[in-house]
């Protein structure tokens, strides 16, 4: 990497890693008093946009601090989920206790709706640990030091990006497109949730990419972040509705038991199946509107050529020799017609390649490299 390139790279790094590191810490307080649920969300989403930066800027930083900054900030991603989830869970339960007309329905959701508070009162010093452990081990404030030197460096020599802002994060860019689109036959079906789950953790993943790209590329990225995050948005709420009649499932058969050793007889648990019958249709028709939402929305982004517009936005903000006479390096049928390969399910957090290692071809245990079912968008 060019000195040049180099210093407005780091510019990049050194100002958002100050942004999300400071964001993160101004939720502590609110964290502790657990009286308004946005500050979990919060600080999970700022944890999660740390985690990614700190994958795209890991030659920005000294290794052993990045290090521990990878695994502090981890940790107070996986402390924070359960307690989110939760919040999420409960407040989409007081919405429909106060909608719904028919009373029947009312005893089942409420002792639904009393387990899942009694649940997240119960996560509350595990939030209270992980903040505490977090301020412990000085880790934000390590990060907004560093990144204050970086910055003192990288603007003495640069004040503006250019291709040599651009260029670094071309390869996590075309990486996080090619991950998002490997998932697309899962379109195709409906009842494809391993997929849909895997594409929605890819979209995530690949809108923190774009957003930390964002002030490299002086606004042109900004019609596909807004794109990726309606798409995340979708299959965000798809999953939230997979988990639900999951745990729907698993509460009916939890309170049958419940009954039948109290009571030795189901008929205390009729009074509880109207609501609980209700949450579970309501969640499948619910998915149902949404996965259409979701298909028409990515065929008209398919008809705009909004995946050719981004590698074009790409390759040329970063130099590369051609890219804006080029023909399209995507393409995509209007429709969602790829028959559905087996896709492995994502892990929520499964480690990213570096970018070097993004065009490395594996190979078979016989030394033959395998089929890459992925679109080639690429350059190999």
């Amino acid at each position: 990497m060019s000195e040049p390139l180099d210093l407005s790279y780091r510019l990049l790094a050194s100002r958002y890693l100050r942004k999300q590191a400071k964001q993160l810490a101004e939720q502590f307080e609110g964290l502790r008093k657990a009286d308004d649920i946005e500050y979990v969300h919060r600080a999970r989403v700022a944890s999660r946009r740390l985690r990614a930066a700190l994958k795209m800027f890991r030659g920005c930083f000294e290794k052993r601090l990045m290090k521990k900054w990878a695994k502090q900030i981890k940790a107070v991603t996986q402390d924070l989920g359960d307690a989110r989830d939760k919040d999420v869970q409960i407040e989409f339960l007081c919405g429909v206790l106060g909608d719904v007309t028919d009373k029947a329905c009312a005893p089942g959701i409420a002792r639904l709706l009393a387990e899942l508070e009694h649940e997240r009162e119960n996560l509350q010093p595990g939030v209270l640990k992980a903040v505490r452990r977090l301020e412990a081990s000085k880790v934000l404030e390590e990060m907004q030091s560093a990144a204050k030197v970086l910055l003192a460096d990288a603007k003495s020599e640069v004040e503006t990006y250019g291709p040599a802002a651009c260029e670094p994060t071309r390869p996590y860019i075309l990486r996080g497109l090619q991950d998002l689109l490997h998932y697309e036959p899962g379109l195709d079906d409906p009842e494809d949730h391993d997929r849909h789950h895997a594409m929605r953790i890819a979209a995530k993943r690949f809108r923190y990419t774009l957003e930390i790209a964002r002030p490299a590329y002086s606004g042109d990225l900004d019609p596909m972040i807004d794109a990726v995050k309606k798409v995340q948005t979708l299959l965000g709420d798809i999953h939230d509705c997979d988990v639900w009649q999951d745990h729907i499932t698993a509460f009916a058969e939890d309170e049958k038991a419940r009954v039948m050793a109290h009571f030795g007889s189901m008929g205390r648990y009729a009074h509880l199946e109207p609501g609980i019958e209700h949450l579970r249709k309501e969640r499948h028709e619910r998915r149902c509107q949404l996965f259409r939402e979701l298909v028409a929305f990515w065929q008209e982004l398919t008809r705009q050529g909004m995946w050719d517009r981004l590698v074009r936005v790409v390759q040329t903000r970063s130099g590369q020799p051609g890219a804006a006479g080029s023909s399209p390096v995507v393409s995509l049928p209007t429709e969602v017609t790829s028959p559905a390969s087996a896709a492995p399910p994502v892990a929520e957090h499964a480690p990213t390649p570096p970018p070097p290692k993004l065009l490395a071809v594996p190979r078979k245990a016989n030394g033959t490299p395998p089929r890459d079912p992925r679109p080639a968008i690429l350059p190999r």
